[in-house]
């Protein structure tokens, strides 16, 4: 007896791959510009908030990221105000700040994340720094 499986379109079951901070890593930077991936990140936090709001596989992450996309890039590219310039320059290094204006980008793709699930879930999934 020969037991047919169902055919299963590769995108399809690519898309079903359960989120891990490296698959989280792996889908952003390939939606977002080079200049963005900076920095040490650890991802599987983002995959923890990401679970809470019932996005738990790539192609839930893809959509999600792919439908704010243009609105992000356009916020990354926002000018800072000379206020902002100066207190980041004293943060990150006056070389940093000139290469990220010049280059315009200023937010690493764990700040993309979140705030396309800001812009998806609204103020809720803001995570804010407490400042001793």
């Amino acid at each position: 007896m020969i037991l047919l499986t169902r055919y299963i379109p590769a995108r399809r079951r690519r898309d079903k791959q359960p989120l891990s901070g490296d698959l989280i890593h792996k889908v952003t930077a390939r939606l977002f510009p080079k200049c963005s991936d900076y920095g040490i990140n650890s991802y599987e936090e983002i995959a923890q908030e990401l679970a809470k709001f019932g996005i738990l596989n790539r192609g839930a992450f893809t959509r999600l990221m792919k439908r704010h996309r243009r609105e992000l890039i356009r916020i990354d590219r926002d000018r800072l105000a000379p206020g902002e310039i100066k207190y980041f320059c004293e943060i990150f290094g006056e070389a940093f700040v000139k290469d990220a204006i010049r280059r315009q980008y200023w937010f690493a793709l764990p700040a993309m994340i979140r705030m396309a699930m800001e812009l998806q879930f609204g103020e809720d999934v803001a995570v804010y720094e407490d400042v001793a």
